[in-house]
């Protein structure tokens, strides 16, 4: 959720540490700061409440240049979005910033209230920073500032509980940048002379391609001639860095209005790139070792347990229909937030699959870590490499969808449901519940998704008039049978979450059994309806809702005259197969959802309270 970004080296400028942060907004924040230390043990704090316009005027107070620094933007979790709560926060020598959530922050406030500390904040951030100079200041003035530096934090972890992701500058130590990791994620990058650090691998791509993930219960000690890596007991770690090829083009608009106008028409690619060397077309085969499998023991899987959040959890819902249908086996799909607070029913030939873009999203990765403690079998379908979700499985298949700015998921959706139902062919192969022939006829449908999507994106400007009808509306309902159930949930969720307009998607067959109640003459639903196996179901359903007065927003196939002359407006995608069919009807409902809060004016990029990595449970 907090973007952060951390610099030590031959010196860096506040507009160095500011764009960092400009990099990172995406994940949505509320407030942002910036320390600066110099050479000479002095340091400049600045923050500001909202957008970072607000600390951009505040620049001109910091420092020229210094060798060591770190930035900050918040997303509120204890303490209201104000000054006075952003960081990073001040303790004596000690300034420190935070990602995460303290769940023993009380007790340790009150401990630190009696030895006199004051707090000028809400936040379990400065408790944090309080307790490390409480550290500090308590250990013999003899020791070098460095080491009583080290002692201090590793004294300091050890009583605190909860997800954190520090960066801490020290007065004393003004050459040295500190990197601490429990829960929440931290990128270490490695220039000539300079190291980074960072809440996610956007911040740095301007400034280096080699980085190292820091794992839980590590210290990252790191001045300009070189890092130190220890675990919280302060015993050394080897890691090797690694290049990622994401580049600074791949971050930029390209000419598009917002990021997520850019990530919808970068679906087509997405999904290619999420294919490629992975399909053996002559031989009707899934290549394991590149789907990145070949840990798993797939032949003996009976069971799959796909966790996941948000659109994630929908790429898996969709996939669902796919996998059991492949490979005949089981598939069920839990939210991960739900997951680890049951009873588990795995078994020792369960896979469990967790599903997310950032690969660091909290709910997924506890829930992951309980699977794999319960005995299952663990992959991470992931878009980000090395991040914390991949340390803690068994193998890790990437999207390669490339990075995704726009708060709300679009490209990373698609290839989401691609990988997954490769995953689904990949267990059909090993189990042998199809012959390389059917798998082979599903190999040359995925290929042509991409031309599809990319016929769809064509339907932009009409969409866009579209949004001029429905963008007042206050409720809109979707609908769908088998696959278009889930994109209608997908679709439900992009409306929330860019235009603020309530929106709810469920099964069609599932109106008259609740849902149907809300139909009037002032509710719009938006009806799934191409020429599938559900075709003639999902028009019966259409045909209740006119019947009650509802207004029709239908998608479906392109020159069906008889949906045509049942909906108040119609949008047509392609004929295409079952496996096409849901990648051609997700992407008109990511257009509306865009258009629509395009003419509502909100803010498409960044979505009131939203972030678009949530390391916090």
């Amino acid at each position: 959720m907090c973007g952060v970004i951390g610099y030590v080296g031959l010196g860096a400028n506040p507009d160095f540490f500011f764009n960092g942060l400009k990099r990172l907004e995406y994940r949505g924040y509320d407030s942002a700061g910036i320390a600066m230390l110099t050479s000479d043990g002095t340091i400049s704090v600045e923050r500001a409440e909202g957008k970072l316009a607000n600390l951009q005027s505040k620049l001109a107070r910091l420092p020229a240049k210094a060798t060591v620094g770190i930035g900050h933007t918040r997303w509120a979790t204890h303490g209201r979005p104000t000054e006075n709560n952003a960081h990073p926060h001040r303790s004596g020598d000690i300034v420190l910033l935070h990602n995460g959530i303290i769940e023993n922050y009380r007790p340790l406030k009150e401990a630190l209230m009696a030895k006199g500390y004051t707090f000028t904040s809400e936040t379990d951030t400065e408790v944090a920073a309080h307790l490390l100079n409480a550290e500090y200041s308590a250990l013999p003035a003899s020791l070098p500032a460095f080491e009583k530096m080290q002692k201090a934090i590793y004294k300091t972890v050890a009583q605190l509980k909860g997800a954190f992701a520090f960066g801490i500058l020290c007065t004393k130590t003004p050459d040295v940048l500190y990197a601490v990791r429990l829960g929440s994620p931290m990128v270490i990058g490695e220039g000539e002379g300079e190291y980074y650090m960072a809440s996610g691998i956007t911040a740095l791509v301007e400034h280096t391609r080699r980085v190292m993930f820091l794992e839980d219960h590590e210290v990252a000690f790191l001045r300009s001639s070189g890092l130190t890596l220890t675990d919280f007991q302060g015993a050394p770690v080897k890691r090797d860095f690694q290049k990622v090829e994401w580049s600074v083009s791949m971050m930029e608009k390209g000419g598009y209005r917002h990021f997520m106008l850019k990530e919808i028409h970068e679906q087509p690619q997405a999904i290619a790139q999420t294919l490629q060397g992975r399909l053996e077309r002559e031989a009707g085969r899934v290549n394991i070792v590149d789907y990145g499998a070949a840990a798993l023991p797939l032949k003996s899987i009976d069971r799959l347990q796909i966790i996941a959040c948000g659109t994630s959890f929908y790429s898996g819902l969709l996939a669902k229909f796919f996998i059991e249908k492949f490979a005949r086996i089981p598939v069920e799909v839990d939210l991960a937030s739900e997951y680890r607070y049951r009873v588990s029913t795995v078994t020792k030939n369960t896979l469990a699959v967790a599903v997310s873009q950032s690969g660091e999203t909290m709910d997924t990765l506890q829930a992951i870590k309980f699977a794999r403690s319960s005995g299952a079998f663990t992959l991470g379908v992931l878009n980000v490499p090395g991040s914390s979700i991949a340390v803690a499985c068994h193998a890790e298949s990437l999207i390669h969808a490339g990075p995704e700015i726009g708060v709300a998921s679009t490209k990373a959706f698609s290839a989401q449901v691609t990988n997954l139902m490769m995953l689904g062919l990949a267990l059909a192969q090993e189990r042998e519940t199809m012959k390389p022939n059917e798998i082979g006829q599903v190999i040359e449908e995925l290929v042509k998704i991409p031309a599809f999507v990319e016929q769809c994106l064509g339907l932009s400007d009409a969409i866009e008039k579209l949004a001029n009808k429905y963008h007042s509306e206050r409720s809109i309902l979707f609908i769908g049978r088998g696959p278009q159930w889930a994109v209608a949930l997908e679709g439900a969720l992009k409306l929330k979450e860019l235009s603020y307009i309530h929106a709810e998607a469920y099964a069609a067959g599932e109106l008259k059994h609740g849902p149907i109640a809300l139909i009037d003459e002032d509710l719009t639903v938006v009806c799934l309806a191409p020429r599938d196996e559900y075709y003639e179901k999902t028009i019966s359903n259409i045909e209740e809702i006119k019947a009650r007065g509802g207004k029709i927003l239908a998608v479906g196939t392109e020159g069906d005259k008889d949906l045509m002359a049942l909906a108040d407006d119609f949008i047509g995608v392609p004929p295409t197969s079952s496996i096409v069919s849901p990648f051609a009807t997700t992407v008109p409902l990511h257009l509306l959802a865009y258009w629509i809060a395009v003419r509502k004016g909100t803010d498409v990029d960044q979505p009131r309270n939203l972030a678009k990595s949530v390391t916090v449970e």
